[in-house]
């Protein structure tokens, strides 16, 4: 069992724990005239199954961990967003969670406050649509038990397990019409989540919904946060997908595997499908089926009938009867992509140094987009997201590393990206911490999550000379070319255990 995590006299120790693939930061910096140090936890939350490469790491053994590490008593709480794998380790039914620890204050984004006019439109718009793609997915469901759609019902199912929560979800017809067969949202683990951490903050400083261009000090440090986002725009969160020069563009490989990689290949003789791969036969042996040799190919006796043969207009094998269900996962896209832009993103600055620690949780590109123009007035003086982002020495990597999360672009760009973090002697600091169990994450969906995505991992790793922390991997190999000298500092700031990474920022 570890005992209390303290903090170092001039900085801040990040602990990221490895629970599988979802977001759980404990920090710990010195207390003003003495004590125990201050604990800020961001998140907590993963993707069932994801641990089960991570077998000893369980999400009740990580709050045990956090319990003993804090004394049971956490200075401020930050939630980023409603996700599950960033809310579902605080509450389960039976002996929740968090029940025995001591919240002095929540942070959360002005999307969640009860009093704010746009965030209840933003709710409760996300609940009808909610509500209609349970009911689309419990409709697809009764076809599902015939047979049909079963794999669409299942890709659903992942979509309402990420916004309804839940611990040991797998894939279960009868299960999942119990959980879904309610239309009670607060009843869901996600809400039950959110409203614990609420509550017991409520019993001391309470909670703080924090808008874009706020600016506050971490109860009892001298450690500043800036809040970048999120956006205080509709438009900015439903804005997804970067455009253009902004993303880490797929690897060949892998690019037509996905409908916007065959997009940017269009005219390159690089077709591709825009079905799924299971509804697919490339192998060319259903050509020799008697219907598709009918109807798509060539008869028996050698004659061309794909354009002899005619069929009437509702003939049987024409039709697809429940097809129009299968836009509910447009619909769960639309409802994934609102969520993530809500995001909560935070720039801690250290006072003496001015280094900045950014955990951007899985804000997308309207997200960063909107930081542009983002500053902050601090006694009289004027600071930038872009002044802040130069000085970032810590990047937690937004949403698991995945292609949407993290802008590319170049230092004179005139919008949010990688490459405007870490500039000058910051750089050659810059530490990367990637939330993702890539060999689960290449399991799910079809295409399978590019989590991380290798193009940003490749930049990363240059940008980093190689530091960088990721769930899954127990510790980093020293890349060719960076000096002993760089890779030593580097080590010895950090601690590489089974269950979480140590990392200390210093401020001097």
């Amino acid at each position: 069992m570890s005992e209390l995590l303290n903090a170092p006299e001039d900085g801040i120790t990040v602990r990221m724990y490895r629970q599988g693939h979802g977001d759980c930061f404990l920090l710990a910096m010195p207390r003003k005239g003495g004590g125990d140090p201050v604990h800020l936890l961001i998140d907590c939350g993963y993707k069932p199954g994801s641990q089960k490469t991570l077998p000893a790491n369980n999400i009740g053994q990580i709050v045990k961990h956090i319990e003993t590490a804090t004394n049971k008593s956490l200075d401020v709480v930050v939630v980023t967003h409603e996700h599950q794998d960033h809310v579902n380790g605080f509450w389960k039914k039976t002996k929740p969670y968090f029940k025995d620890i001591t919240i002095d204050e929540a942070w959360l984004a002005w999307t969640e406050s009860p009093s704010d006019a746009l965030a209840k439109k933003l709710r409760k718009k996300h609940r009808d649509q909610l509500l209609q793609l349970v009911e689309a997915r419990n409709q697809m469901a009764g076809f599902a038990a015939k047979g049909d759609d079963d794999e669409a019902v299942k890709n659903l199912d992942e979509f309402l397990a990420l916004e309804f929560g839940g611990e040991d979800y797998q894939f279960n017809l009868k299960g999942m019409r119990s959980m879904l067969g309610a239309t009670d949202i607060r009843k869901s683990t996600n809400k039950q989540a959110m409203k614990l951490i609420m509550d017991k903050a409520d019993q001391n400083r309470g909670v703080s919904y924090l808008n874009p261009g706020d600016s506050l000090m971490i109860p009892g440090t001298e450690v500043r946060a800036y809040i970048f986002g999120p956006p205080r725009s509709e438009d900015l969160l439903k804005d997804e997908d970067p455009k253009g020069d902004e993303e880490f563009h797929f690897q060949r490989e892998f690019a037509g595997q996905f409908s916007f990689g065959a997009a940017l290949n269009a005219g390159k003789g690089n077709a591709a499908s825009p079905f799924r791969k299971s509804y697919a036969d490339t192998s060319g042996r259903a050509l020799q089926q008697t219907f598709f040799k009918d109807h798509y190919g060539k008869a028996g006796d050698g004659n061309d009938r794909r354009d002899q043969i005619e069929s009437p207009g509702n003939a049987g094998w024409r039709r697809i009867d429940h097809d129009w269900m299968r836009s509910a996962e447009n619909l769960a896209l639309k409802l994934n992509t609102g969520i993530n832009n809500t995001s909560l993103v935070i720039a801690f600055e250290l006072p003496r140094s001015g280094r900045v620690l950014l955990f951007v949780g899985d804000a997308q590109r309207g997200n960063w987009l909107s930081w542009d123009d983002q500053d902050f007035t601090v006694e009289g003086e004027k600071v930038t997201a872009k002044d802040l982002m130069g000085r970032t020495v810590l990047y937690k990597v937004g949403h698991h590393c995945s292609h949407n999360a993290t802008l590319d672009g170049d230092p004179d760009s005139d919008y949010p990206n990688l490459s405007w973090m870490g500039k000058g002697s910051f750089g050659e600091e810059f530490t990367a911490m990637i939330t993702a169990v890539e060999k689960w994450a290449l399991t799910k969906n079809n295409p399978p999550w590019r989590h991380p995505l290798p193009a940003i991992r490749k930049a990363l790793e240059a940008k980093s000379q190689g530091r960088i922390f990721q769930t899954d991997i127990d510790m980093p190999e020293k890349p060719e070319g960076v000096s002993e000298t760089i890779w030593t500092a580097f080590l010895n700031s950090s601690d590489f255990e089974k269950l979480y990474f140590d990392f200390t920022v210093r401020d001097q």
